[in-house]
């Protein structure tokens, strides 16, 4: 488990790691390849402008600025004409021409060697990074260069835009990555779990299996030592290997029963009469009635018809009703069945011995017995409950029990009926 812990950790920060190379690499070369195309409409864009100035030929000054005012205002550019000495002739959205040389700009340089130029650059007057892009221009009344002036506030907005997406996707992985955590840790817990009840039933099996084992076997060597001479002491430790014997058997048909009904395995279902099914289990077991004890079932001919499989119910009855009578010396064993509009409700209460509180949360655990002694000299194998909690679960059921220490003992199961139940005909 250790090692798949570790193996889950490096796996975690290998995906990370991933993540972050990947976001950095797509991210950096992604906005290389937007600027590189930026530049190249921005350019284009320049000479488009550049030929419609040729194609106006503006006069002057004022019709100058005219044409960067009117098409830098369509266009949402910066348009400067600059004249060969370097001086701004026209500029968009400016009040005066500046005076300032620009013959220092790598772009208007190239321009002016006819070459058309892009740079991108952070401009110190407006404060954000522009994409300049200079052409050549020559009318019949000027030569000079125009350069447009694109700000890239979108295309660094989208940068930031992506930085935001990468640390988002960064936090839904590593609440993935802890959601697996937390479920390997889990798993770890109930794996856990399951192998220290694999662990207790086993030794537990052992332990029950050895008592018995342990018994017949001393009363065989007992018998061969000499005491089959003596008949009397010969019949009575027969009489204890054979109720032994069959506390073993019991044991054995428990435990195979138990891990039949954990495995899930499906037994067929058929609408059946509950009251004929209760019936059968009191005459089943009215020979393990005592002498000042009754067995009472109190029938329901309104109960619907109820569907499951006969066999299971009756191991289900069969173990509440034994474990009431092992329970009670003097008084009553009763039987009720009853049903609601979703749920068969049946109930068995005895007036025995009873349980605390802290008892009654472990009455259903394997091989737990309230009275450790009376179970074992009745031939209780500790698995009767737990067979019969698990029958209940598999019917989606569930159990209540209400005990009192010297007063008795009230189990309550609840069936839910499939759909609406079935009626009897």
């Amino acid at each position: 488990m250790e090692t798949k812990k570790k193996l889950l950790v490096l796996y975690g920060c290998m995906a990370v790691i991933s993540l972050l190379a990947f976001e950095y690499a797509f991210w950096r070369n992604g906005f290389d390849y937007l600027e590189e195309r930026s530049e190249r409409g921005y350019l284009t864009q320049a000479e488009l402008l550049r030929d419609l100035f040729v194609a106006e030929s503006p006069k002057g000054y004022d019709d100058i600025q005219t044409f960067a005012d009117t098409y830098g205002q369509a266009y949402k550019l910066r348009i400067t004409i600059i004249d060969r000495e370097g001086q701004v002739v026209g500029e968009s959205g400016s009040q005066e021409v500046a005076m300032t040389s620009h013959l220092n700009r790598e772009e208007v340089k190239m321009a002016l060697e006819g070459k058309a130029a892009s740079v991108i650059r952070r401009s110190p007057t407006f404060g954000t990074d522009y994409c300049y892009c200079a052409v050549p221009l020559e009318t019949s009344g000027f030569s000079g260069v125009m350069r447009v002036a694109v700000p890239l506030e979108e295309l660094r907005d989208m940068g930031g835009e992506f930085i935001r997406s990468t640390l988002l996707a960064l936090a839904i992985l590593l609440l993935v990555i802890l959601g697996l955590f937390m479920y390997f840790r889990q798993y770890v817990s109930a794996m856990k779990r399951v192998e220290k009840l694999r662990r207790e039933f086993v030794s537990n099996v052992t332990h029950e299996l050895k008592t018995p084992l342990t018994s017949i076997r001393g009363f065989v060597e007992t018998l061969q030592g000499g005491a089959m001479e003596d008949r009397e002491y010969a019949e009575k430790f027969l009489d204890i290997i054979q109720t032994e014997a069959e506390r073993l058997g019991n044991l054995i048909d428990d435990t195979l029963l138990l891990s039949e009904i954990e495995s899930g395995k499906e037994l067929e279902r058929r609408p059946e009469d509950m009251n004929a099914i209760i019936s059968r289990v009191v005459e089943l077991m009215e020979p393990w009635v005592k002498k000042h004890v009754r067995l009472i079932f109190q029938a329901d001919d309104g109960v619907p018809f109820f569907r499951c499989n006969r066999d299971r119910m009756e191991q289900l009855l069969i173990n509440l009703v034994d474990n009431g009578l092992k329970a009670t010396e003097f008084g009553a064993v009763t039987i009720t069945l009853r049903s609601s509009s979703r749920y068969l409700i049946l109930e068995v209460a005895d007036t025995g011995i009873g349980m605390e509180e802290a008892q009654i949360e472990r009455i259903f655990e394997r091989f737990y017995r309230v009275d450790k002694g009376r179970s074992r000299s009745q031939g209780g194998t500790g698995l009767g409950l737990s067979i019969v909690k698990h029958i209940v679960e598999s019917y989606d059921g569930t159990i209540r029990v209400h005990s009192k220490p010297g007063e008795g003992t009230e189990i309550e199961v609840r069936l839910p009926y499939e759909r609406t139940g079935i009626r009897k005909c």
